[in-house]
């Protein structure tokens, strides 16, 4: 998770980077809120559209996060 346009998602490319150094398994899916929708949340807005518009990148996160747990598991000689 981070903060910001696009130096926040330059900060998390670079932490993918550092992950992977420590055999973790980074995931390539993300969501990006907009900051239209951050706005509006703020000013007590209409926030429907725009977490409507996450909804397919959060279940891409939630479907890769799930794979790896599985997956690693598996590799991990923790297979039940």
């Amino acid at each position: 998770m981070s903060y910001g346009s696009a130096m926040g998602a330059r900060a998390v490319q670079q932490l993918r980077e550092t992950a992977i150094e420590l055999q973790l398994a980074p995931i390539r899916s993300s969501v990006h809120i907009p900051v239209a929708t951050l706005w509006a949340h703020y000013q007590d807005g209409d926030v429907e559209a725009g977490l409507a518009e996450l909804e397919a990148p959060a279940k891409a996160l939630m479907d890769d996060l799930l794979w790896w747990t599985a997956a690693l598991k598996r590799a991990r000689g923790h297979a039940t």
